[in-house]
Protein backbone atom coordinates (compact mmCIF):
# COMPACT_ATOMS: atom_id res chain seq x y z
CA UNK A 1 0.00 0.00 0.00
CA UNK A 2 1.02 3.45 -1.35
CA UNK A 3 1.85 5.87 1.63
CA UNK A 4 -0.69 8.12 0.06
CA UNK A 5 -3.42 5.22 0.28
CA UNK A 6 -5.90 3.60 2.66
CA UNK A 7 -9.00 1.31 2.49
CA UNK A 8 -12.50 3.26 2.11
CA UNK A 9 -14.67 2.50 5.49
CA UNK A 10 -16.68 -0.05 3.15
CA UNK A 11 -13.67 -2.08 2.75
CA UNK A 12 -12.51 -1.89 6.73
CA UNK A 13 -15.48 -3.01 7.90
CA UNK A 14 -15.97 -6.21 5.16
CA UNK A 15 -12.03 -7.15 5.57
CA UNK A 16 -12.93 -7.37 9.48
CA UNK A 17 -15.86 -9.30 8.99
CA UNK A 18 -13.71 -11.95 6.63
CA UNK A 19 -11.37 -12.30 9.47
CA UNK A 20 -13.79 -12.80 11.79
CA UNK A 21 -15.23 -15.43 9.85
CA UNK A 22 -11.54 -16.81 9.85
CA UNK A 23 -11.14 -16.47 13.68
CA UNK A 24 -14.62 -18.89 13.62
CA UNK A 25 -13.38 -21.64 11.46
CA UNK A 26 -10.51 -22.35 13.28
CA UNK A 27 -12.51 -21.47 16.66
CA UNK A 28 -14.75 -24.87 15.88
CA UNK A 29 -11.88 -27.15 14.77
CA UNK A 30 -10.18 -25.96 17.96
CA UNK A 31 -13.71 -26.72 20.07
CA UNK A 32 -13.99 -29.88 18.12
CA UNK A 33 -10.33 -31.62 19.38
CA UNK A 34 -10.93 -30.53 22.74
CA UNK A 35 -14.27 -32.57 23.03
CA UNK A 36 -12.32 -35.44 21.45
CA UNK A 37 -9.21 -34.86 23.84
CA UNK A 38 -9.03 -37.21 26.62
CA UNK A 39 -7.92 -34.27 28.59
CA UNK A 40 -7.90 -30.72 27.77
CA UNK A 41 -4.15 -30.20 27.65
CA UNK A 42 -3.93 -32.99 25.58
CA UNK A 43 -4.54 -30.32 22.84
CA UNK A 44 -1.84 -28.19 23.95
CA UNK A 45 1.00 -31.37 23.44
CA UNK A 46 -0.51 -32.06 20.48
CA UNK A 47 0.24 -28.92 19.23
CA UNK A 48 3.74 -28.91 20.98
CA UNK A 49 4.28 -32.23 18.62
CA UNK A 50 3.71 -34.63 21.44
CA UNK A 51 1.81 -38.20 21.13
CA UNK A 52 -1.46 -37.54 22.51
CA UNK A 53 -4.83 -40.03 21.91
CA UNK A 54 -7.70 -38.24 20.40
CA UNK A 55 -11.55 -40.12 20.97
CA UNK A 56 -11.72 -40.87 17.66
CA UNK A 57 -7.85 -41.32 16.75
CA UNK A 58 -7.64 -37.98 14.83
CA UNK A 59 -6.70 -34.50 15.22
CA UNK A 60 -7.69 -31.98 13.40
CA UNK A 61 -5.76 -28.82 14.57
CA UNK A 62 -2.21 -27.91 15.25
CA UNK A 63 -0.02 -25.25 16.62
CA UNK A 64 -1.41 -23.44 13.17
CA UNK A 65 -5.10 -22.32 14.66
CA UNK A 66 -4.24 -20.80 17.86
CA UNK A 67 -1.81 -18.70 16.20
CA UNK A 68 -4.20 -17.47 13.48
CA UNK A 69 -7.05 -17.17 15.83
CA UNK A 70 -5.16 -14.55 17.33
CA UNK A 71 -3.58 -13.18 14.27
CA UNK A 72 -7.57 -12.67 12.78
CA UNK A 73 -8.41 -11.48 16.06
CA UNK A 74 -5.66 -8.84 16.59
CA UNK A 75 -6.29 -7.96 13.16
CA UNK A 76 -9.88 -7.68 12.62
CA UNK A 77 -10.22 -4.86 15.22
CA UNK A 78 -7.09 -3.36 14.03
CA UNK A 79 -7.54 -2.92 10.43
CA UNK A 80 -11.27 -1.00 11.22
CA UNK A 81 -9.40 1.72 12.54
CA UNK A 82 -5.97 1.09 11.22
CA UNK A 83 -4.75 3.24 7.99
CA UNK A 84 -2.56 0.63 7.55
CA UNK A 85 -5.62 -1.67 7.20
CA UNK A 86 -4.96 -2.57 3.71
CA UNK A 87 -1.81 -3.77 4.43
CA UNK A 88 -2.89 -5.52 7.18
CA UNK A 89 -5.64 -7.42 4.72
CA UNK A 90 -3.12 -8.16 2.16
CA UNK A 91 -0.89 -9.76 4.62
CA UNK A 92 -2.76 -11.81 6.71
CA UNK A 93 -4.81 -12.84 3.55
CA UNK A 94 -1.69 -14.43 1.41
CA UNK A 95 -0.34 -15.60 4.72
CA UNK A 96 -3.67 -17.23 5.63
CA UNK A 97 -3.89 -19.08 1.80
CA UNK A 98 0.50 -19.69 1.49
CA UNK A 99 -0.82 -21.92 4.45
CA UNK A 100 -3.58 -23.45 3.99
CA UNK A 101 -3.20 -24.22 -0.04
CA UNK A 102 -1.43 -27.74 0.68
CA UNK A 103 -4.38 -29.02 2.46
CA UNK A 104 -6.01 -28.58 -0.96
CA UNK A 105 -4.41 -31.38 -2.56
CA UNK A 106 -3.34 -33.33 0.84
CA UNK A 107 -6.84 -33.54 1.64
CA UNK A 108 -8.24 -35.02 -0.97
CA UNK A 109 -5.56 -37.72 -1.65
CA UNK A 110 -5.23 -41.96 -1.48
CA UNK A 111 -3.34 -41.94 1.12
CA UNK A 112 -5.59 -40.24 3.52
CA UNK A 113 -7.42 -43.56 4.11
CA UNK A 114 -8.50 -44.31 7.69
CA UNK A 115 -9.91 -40.63 7.97
CA UNK A 116 -13.83 -40.54 8.34
CA UNK A 117 -14.83 -39.53 5.43
CA UNK A 118 -17.62 -37.54 6.72
CA UNK A 119 -14.61 -35.69 8.32
CA UNK A 120 -12.27 -35.53 5.75
CA UNK A 121 -15.02 -33.69 3.62
CA UNK A 122 -15.84 -30.90 6.34
CA UNK A 123 -12.21 -30.62 6.47
CA UNK A 124 -11.99 -30.25 2.78
CA UNK A 125 -14.69 -27.98 2.38
CA UNK A 126 -13.60 -25.70 5.48
CA UNK A 127 -10.05 -25.71 3.93
CA UNK A 128 -11.27 -24.22 1.01
CA UNK A 129 -13.28 -21.63 2.06
CA UNK A 130 -10.60 -20.60 4.13
CA UNK A 131 -8.23 -19.80 1.10
CA UNK A 132 -10.84 -18.42 -0.86
CA UNK A 133 -11.37 -15.96 1.99
CA UNK A 134 -7.77 -15.32 2.04
CA UNK A 135 -7.78 -14.82 -1.63
CA UNK A 136 -11.00 -12.16 -0.94
CA UNK A 137 -9.15 -10.26 1.57
CA UNK A 138 -6.40 -9.65 -0.71
CA UNK A 139 -8.75 -8.29 -3.53
CA UNK A 140 -10.86 -6.27 -0.98
CA UNK A 141 -7.59 -4.52 -0.19
CA UNK A 142 -6.39 -3.84 -3.68
CA UNK A 143 -9.75 -2.76 -4.86
CA UNK A 144 -10.95 -0.85 -1.62
CA UNK A 145 -8.21 1.79 -1.63
CA UNK A 146 -8.59 5.71 -1.69
CA UNK A 147 -6.42 8.28 -1.33
CA UNK A 148 -5.50 9.67 1.72
CA UNK A 149 -6.03 12.55 3.70
CA UNK A 150 -2.87 13.67 4.49
CA UNK A 151 -1.25 13.50 7.74
CA UNK A 152 -3.01 16.53 9.74
CA UNK A 153 -5.45 14.66 12.77
CA UNK A 154 -7.79 17.95 11.39
CA UNK A 155 -7.44 20.02 14.30
CA UNK A 156 -5.38 22.33 12.69
CA UNK A 157 -3.48 23.65 15.48
CA UNK A 158 0.22 21.42 14.99
CA UNK A 159 -0.87 18.58 16.67
CA UNK A 160 0.77 14.91 15.01
CA UNK A 161 -1.05 13.14 12.74
CA UNK A 162 -2.45 9.69 14.02
CA UNK A 163 -2.54 6.48 12.31
CA UNK A 164 -6.04 6.55 12.24
CA UNK A 165 -8.10 4.90 9.23
CA UNK A 166 -8.14 8.65 7.60
CA UNK A 167 -4.31 8.82 8.06
CA UNK A 168 -1.51 7.87 5.60
CA UNK A 169 -0.05 4.46 6.27
CA UNK A 170 2.81 4.79 9.43
CA UNK A 171 5.95 3.16 8.64
CA UNK A 172 7.75 2.00 11.17
CA UNK A 173 11.08 4.20 13.55
CA UNK A 174 14.62 3.92 12.06
CA UNK A 175 15.15 1.57 15.39
CA UNK A 176 12.28 -0.52 14.96
CA UNK A 177 13.50 -0.86 11.38
CA UNK A 178 17.09 -2.44 12.29
CA UNK A 179 15.86 -4.29 14.52
CA UNK A 180 13.04 -5.79 12.83
CA UNK A 181 15.75 -6.28 9.78
CA UNK A 182 18.44 -7.92 12.04
CA UNK A 183 16.19 -9.65 13.92
CA UNK A 184 13.84 -11.55 10.83
CA UNK A 185 17.18 -11.73 9.15
CA UNK A 186 18.93 -13.67 11.52
CA UNK A 187 15.40 -15.83 12.09
CA UNK A 188 14.85 -16.66 8.17
CA UNK A 189 18.69 -17.65 8.25
CA UNK A 190 18.76 -20.02 10.64
CA UNK A 191 15.73 -21.68 9.46
CA UNK A 192 17.56 -22.02 6.03
CA UNK A 193 20.05 -23.77 7.79
CA UNK A 194 17.93 -26.00 9.40
CA UNK A 195 15.81 -27.01 5.86
CA UNK A 196 19.53 -27.41 4.36
CA UNK A 197 20.68 -29.73 7.37
CA UNK A 198 17.20 -31.79 6.79
CA UNK A 199 17.85 -32.13 2.88
CA UNK A 200 21.33 -33.67 4.18
CA UNK A 201 19.61 -35.99 6.31
CA UNK A 202 16.14 -37.53 4.92
CA UNK A 203 17.19 -37.19 0.90
CA UNK A 204 15.20 -35.20 -1.17
CA UNK A 205 12.80 -37.80 -1.89
CA UNK A 206 11.93 -37.64 1.84
CA UNK A 207 12.13 -34.09 2.16
CA UNK A 208 9.98 -33.73 -0.57
CA UNK A 209 7.41 -34.68 1.21
CA UNK A 210 8.06 -32.20 4.16
CA UNK A 211 7.43 -29.95 1.39
CA UNK A 212 4.23 -31.46 -0.35
CA UNK A 213 2.62 -33.01 3.01
CA UNK A 214 2.28 -36.41 1.02
CA UNK A 215 2.09 -39.14 4.13
CA UNK A 216 3.64 -36.94 6.01
CA UNK A 217 0.71 -35.05 7.63
CA UNK A 218 -0.94 -36.19 11.37
CA UNK A 219 -3.03 -33.08 12.13
CA UNK A 220 -6.00 -32.72 9.37
CA UNK A 221 -5.81 -28.48 8.95
CA UNK A 222 -1.82 -28.94 9.53
CA UNK A 223 0.51 -27.21 6.81
CA UNK A 224 3.26 -29.61 5.89
CA UNK A 225 6.53 -29.01 7.97
CA UNK A 226 8.94 -27.90 4.84
CA UNK A 227 6.28 -25.65 3.51
CA UNK A 228 5.64 -23.67 6.92
CA UNK A 229 9.08 -23.38 7.24
CA UNK A 230 10.11 -21.91 4.02
CA UNK A 231 7.02 -19.60 4.02
CA UNK A 232 8.13 -18.05 7.31
CA UNK A 233 11.80 -17.73 5.55
CA UNK A 234 10.20 -15.76 2.64
CA UNK A 235 7.83 -13.76 5.32
CA UNK A 236 10.83 -12.70 7.38
CA UNK A 237 13.10 -11.88 5.01
CA UNK A 238 10.70 -9.93 2.81
CA UNK A 239 9.33 -8.02 6.33
CA UNK A 240 13.25 -7.24 7.24
CA UNK A 241 14.23 -5.75 3.98
CA UNK A 242 11.55 -3.80 3.53
CA UNK A 243 11.18 -2.74 7.12
CA UNK A 244 15.10 -1.47 6.64
CA UNK A 245 14.01 0.24 3.51
CA UNK A 246 11.12 1.94 5.48
CA UNK A 247 7.89 1.12 3.54
CA UNK A 248 5.05 1.30 5.67
CA UNK A 249 3.51 -1.94 4.78
CA UNK A 250 6.76 -3.52 6.28
CA UNK A 251 5.15 -2.35 10.07
CA UNK A 252 1.55 -4.93 9.67
CA UNK A 253 3.73 -7.35 7.81
CA UNK A 254 6.33 -7.69 10.12
CA UNK A 255 4.29 -7.90 12.89
CA UNK A 256 2.47 -10.65 11.38
CA UNK A 257 5.15 -12.52 10.20
CA UNK A 258 6.30 -12.35 13.90
CA UNK A 259 3.31 -14.52 14.94
CA UNK A 260 4.12 -17.58 13.09
CA UNK A 261 7.90 -17.38 14.43
CA UNK A 262 7.00 -16.87 17.75
CA UNK A 263 4.74 -19.61 17.78
CA UNK A 264 7.35 -22.35 15.86
CA UNK A 265 9.35 -20.75 18.82
CA UNK A 266 6.72 -21.14 21.52
CA UNK A 267 5.82 -24.64 21.07
CA UNK A 268 8.98 -25.78 20.49
CA UNK A 269 10.08 -24.70 23.37
CA UNK A 270 6.93 -26.26 25.18
CA UNK A 271 8.19 -29.52 23.61
CA UNK A 272 11.76 -29.14 25.02
CA UNK A 273 10.25 -28.72 28.51
CA UNK A 274 7.98 -31.32 28.30
CA UNK A 275 10.39 -33.98 27.21
CA UNK A 276 12.94 -32.63 29.72
CA UNK A 277 15.66 -31.57 27.18
CA UNK A 278 16.38 -28.08 28.79
CA UNK A 279 17.28 -29.81 32.35
CA UNK A 280 19.33 -32.24 30.01
CA UNK A 281 21.02 -30.01 27.88
CA UNK A 282 24.33 -30.75 28.69
CA UNK A 283 23.66 -34.62 27.89
CA UNK A 284 22.53 -33.80 24.59
CA UNK A 285 24.37 -33.79 20.93
CA UNK A 286 25.60 -30.37 19.76
CA UNK A 287 23.00 -30.53 17.11
CA UNK A 288 20.57 -30.98 19.99
CA UNK A 289 21.59 -28.41 21.29
CA UNK A 290 21.65 -25.91 18.60
CA UNK A 291 17.79 -27.00 18.12
CA UNK A 292 16.47 -25.88 21.09
CA UNK A 293 19.03 -22.49 21.76
CA UNK A 294 17.35 -21.73 17.91
CA UNK A 295 13.73 -22.64 19.29
CA UNK A 296 14.75 -20.16 22.22
CA UNK A 297 15.59 -17.73 19.54
CA UNK A 298 12.16 -17.86 17.36
CA UNK A 299 10.46 -17.23 20.71
CA UNK A 300 12.43 -13.92 22.09
CA UNK A 301 13.08 -12.60 18.42
CA UNK A 302 9.42 -12.81 17.81
CA UNK A 303 8.22 -11.20 20.90
CA UNK A 304 11.47 -8.70 20.07
CA UNK A 305 10.09 -7.85 16.57
CA UNK A 306 6.55 -7.29 17.63
CA UNK A 307 8.06 -4.51 20.03
CA UNK A 308 9.84 -3.16 17.90
CA UNK A 309 7.37 -2.09 15.25
CA UNK A 310 4.78 -1.82 17.65
CA UNK A 311 5.70 2.10 17.39
CA UNK A 312 6.10 4.18 14.22
CA UNK A 313 6.66 7.03 12.64
CA UNK A 314 4.24 9.13 10.15
CA UNK A 315 5.82 10.51 6.95
CA UNK A 316 4.86 13.40 4.91
CA UNK A 317 2.45 12.41 2.79
CA UNK A 318 1.89 13.67 -0.88
CA UNK A 319 -1.83 14.31 -0.44
CA UNK A 320 -2.36 18.05 1.02
CA UNK A 321 -3.29 18.20 4.92
CA UNK A 322 -6.95 19.16 5.97
CA UNK A 323 -7.24 22.57 8.46
CA UNK A 324 -9.81 23.07 10.58
CA UNK A 325 -9.64 26.79 12.23
CA UNK A 326 -6.12 28.56 11.51
CA UNK A 327 -3.51 26.49 12.79
CA UNK A 328 -0.73 25.02 10.61
CA UNK A 329 0.06 21.54 10.09
CA UNK A 330 2.24 19.25 11.78
CA UNK A 331 5.07 17.85 9.28
CA UNK A 332 7.05 16.04 11.86
CA UNK A 333 7.34 12.41 12.80
CA UNK A 334 5.09 10.64 15.25
CA UNK A 335 4.71 8.11 17.32
CA UNK A 336 2.20 5.72 15.79
CA UNK A 337 0.20 2.86 16.80
CA UNK A 338 -0.38 0.18 14.37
Amino acid sequence: MGQDRTLARGARVFGSLLLAALALISLVWIARDFTKADEVVDVWWNWAGLPARAEDGVWVTSFLEPTLVLLYTVAAVTAYRSSSSGAILACVGSLTAVLRVPGLWNLGSDWMQGVPDGLLSKVLFSTIATVVLGLVLVVTAVVGRRPAQGPSTGYGYGFPAQDTAEGSPAGPTRGGAVTAFLLLGAGGALLVAWEIRAVQQVGWDRYEHLLTGERSIVRLLDSPAGWVQWSVVVLSLTAGVAALAGAPFSRPLGLITAAPLLALGLFAVAFGVKTEAFGHFGDLGIEAQLRLLTSLYELVAGAAVLLALARGEQRASRALPRYRGGGSAAYGTSPQTW
